[in-house]
């Protein structure tokens, strides 16, 4: 469970070092991954404003700035959305007969995704707050930051360690 839990906290480090770094930087897209070693940001920025970023995420979730955690380009909304969609849409045509005409099945499925693609909103956010980040972070320490790049973009990865 060591290994779940340093994820979850990376990733809410992760989240809240974008919301941090998109504050300050507008118009800048990031992207992040995070694993059990820490994280990794992507985007156009300096080594100093990822290092500046990720000490005021850690600050701001130690102080209960739990929210930062949460962010709404995660992948776990776009999967929560997937999955209601698909399950959803399997429902619907379990409903449907098979004597049914293709626009039959095809308007059942078109508002089965509708439906899926809407009750997918609130869940990927709750789905974040509850399963797949932990903004407790006041266990983790930053250990380093290093920079690479790729096609042109620099990819920064932040170290951290559980306590």
């Amino acid at each position: 469970m060591q290994v779940l839990s340093h994820i979850r906290k990376n990733h809410a480090m992760e989240h809240a070092t974008i919301h941090v770094l998109t504050k300050s930087k507008p118009g800048v897209s990031f992207a992040g991954y995070s694993f059990v070693k820490g994280f990794w940001i992507y985007g156009k920025t300096e080594l100093q404003d990822i290092q500046r970023a990720a000490e005021i995420a850690h600050a701001r979730l130690k102080n209960g700035e739990k929210s930062l955690a949460v962010h709404p380009n995660c992948g776990t909304n776009i999967a929560m959305t997937g999955l209601c969609t698909a399950l959803t849409s399997m429902l619907a045509l379990k409903m449907e007969g098979d004597d049914e005409s293709d626009f039959s099945r095809f308007s059942a499925l078109t508002s089965a995704g509708l439906v899926g693609a809407l009750l997918g909103r609130p869940l990927g956010p709750y789905m974040q707050k509850h399963v797949t980040t932990d903004a407790n972070v006041s266990n983790l320490t930053i250990v380093s930051i290093s920079c690479s790049t790729v096609h042109g973009t620099p990819l920064f990865f932040v170290k951290t360690n559980l306590e």
